[in-house]
């Protein structure tokens, strides 16, 4: 089986999953039950979907280490590494949102080296995915970044976020904060904004789970992946490496954060 049709069952299954949950499990979708690999505490639904991700792969046999948000590192011997975020934007999903995904993308060492990624907005059913060297789509049709300046900015604005980020806030002639990073930083490679920004005061804002599929699907759009420092994002498969992240249409968007 190839591997972007492996991911794209994961996502199925990762799907199926939290409507079954929300079915038979609704008053507990958001109910608090573990410790994740992170340190925060996981929900009913994070931590069901996981499982049912994990469970697919041990089924059957997919040759992956898995690198997830709740359970960590698990170490199956292998080459190459599943990076699974099962619920990007949980808020929204346990608050009735329609806005968050499932986060899949495939991987031999940091960021720089994910070779394949997929995104699936999960309450609209829509698929994102980019192999490296071959474009990024959405349901089969390529995607590129905006040609023109949309004037759309999409930045974290909540008590964490930086100054900077309310400063850039105003040069933008639209804005957005919505509440799941993957599907955000995907509007700039599908032309629809200019800028996503994700920025905290104290330390990163998103960790490798988070943005490692969105990463390819933004770079093989055509856009930029940069750190705060406006370097080229990396990012280890490491607990405690978190970034804040910058992704944008072109160079020339470079400018607003001078």
């Amino acid at each position: 089986m190839q591997d972007l049709e492996i991911l794209k069952e994961i996502a199925n299954r990762a799907r199926a999953k939290y409507f079954e949950i929300l079915e038979s499990h609704g008053n507990k979708l958001s109910e608090k039950v573990s410790k994740g690999a992170y340190g925060h505490m996981s929900s009913f639904m994070d931590v069901e979907v996981e499982n049912e991700i994990i469970r697919l792969v041990e089924e059957k046999h997919l040759p992956f280490n898995i690198f997830t948000e709740e359970r960590g590192w698990i170490d199956r011997g292998e080459k190459e590494t599943l990076i699974v975020d099962p619920i990007d934007g949980s808020n929204n999903a346990e608050h009735g949102i329609p806005f968050f995904s499932v986060s899949l993308a495939i991987t031999s060492g940091s960021l720089k080296d994910v070779e394949i990624g997929l995104v699936k907005n999960i309450p609209l059913n829509v698929d994102y995915w980019a192999i490296r060297g071959q474009g990024a789509f959405k349901n089969g049709m390529k995607m590129s970044v905006a040609k023109e300046r949309t004037g759309l900015f999409v930045l974290y604005l909540g008590r964490k976020a930086k100054d900077k980020a309310y400063q850039i806030a105003k040069i933008g002639r639209r804005v957005r904060d919505l509440g799941c990073a993957s599907l955000e930083m995907i509007t700039v490679a599908e032309g629809i904004s200019d800028i996503f920004y994700y920025s905290f005061k104290n330390g990163g804002a998103l960790r490798i789970v988070d943005i490692a599929a969105s990463y390819l699907i933004v770079k093989e759009a055509g856009g930029l992946v940069l750190d705060e420092r406006m370097n080229e994002l990396d990012m280890e498969m490491d607990f405690e490496d978190r970034k804040n992240v910058i992704a944008l249409s072109s160079e020339e968007m470079e400018e607003v954060f001078r």
